[in-house]
């Protein structure tokens, strides 16, 4: 997908990651982040959601584009949609102005993917995730412009150290590679769970059993 970022875009910091494609609903209340929303509305410019915490701000995060404003308080505060566009290197943090920005870089695969037969093997794998989970999918749900990895990535049960590596990743091949190996380990011990928890539930201790 072939996206234009400007050179330097607003940080929002947070303890998550998004993958290009996916779509998320963010509360915006801090002033700093308020402030940066509303010159991102004004510009029609996208921001980057890049994971930070006390030890760490990530190299890598994801930009995103404000898809819609869902709501606006009295005081400030707005709940908007975003979705990803594309993955984002930060070069370089400018911390003149009330929220961060980041001198930015486009961060591309550097490898072209060669449709490799694990891609189905991978499709299967989260059929039946969901299946377990008591969910269903539409077959169009795979037809994206997005790659597989992120598609599925987003919603597999990845810790968020595993999303991170995933989306540093620059090789769709290996990105595929990684969640089928993941899958072919997190699928047993998801079945493995829940038949525990239908033994509890029919030897009449499921109250007893956490969340």
């Amino acid at each position: 997908m072939n996206v234009h970022l400007p050179n330097k875009l607003g940080l929002f910091l947070l303890e998550t990651i998004m993958y290009p494609g996916e779509q998320k609903n963010l509360h915006i209340f801090e002033p700093r982040y308020k402030e940066m929303i509303t010159d991102c509305l004004s510009k029609n410019t996208p921001f980057v959601v890049v994971r930070s915490n006390d030890v760490k701000t990530e190299e890598i995060g994801c930009a995103v584009q404000i898809e819609k404003v869902l709501a606006q308080y009295p005081d400030g505060r707005m709940d908007i949609a975003v979705e990803g566009i594309c993955r984002a290197r930060i070069i370089r943090i400018d911390r003149t102005e009330s929220y961060q920005q980041g001198i930015v870089e486009k961060y591309s695969d550097t490898t072209e993917f060669t449709h490799m037969p694990q891609r189905e093997q991978l499709i299967a794998q989260h059929i039946k995730l969901l299946e377990i989970a008591g969910r269903t999918v539409s077959p169009q749900y795979y037809d994206s412009i997005h790659p597989i990895s992120w598609l599925i990535g987003r919603n597999c049960g990845l810790s968020l150290d595993q999303r991170q590596d995933l989306l540093e990743m620059r090789s769709e091949d290996k990105r595929i590679r990684v969640l089928v190996e993941y899958l072919e380990e997190f699928i047993p011990e998801v079945i493995e769970q829940w038949e525990v928890r239908m033994r509890i539930m029919s030897n009449g201790h499921f109250k007893d059993f956490p969340s």
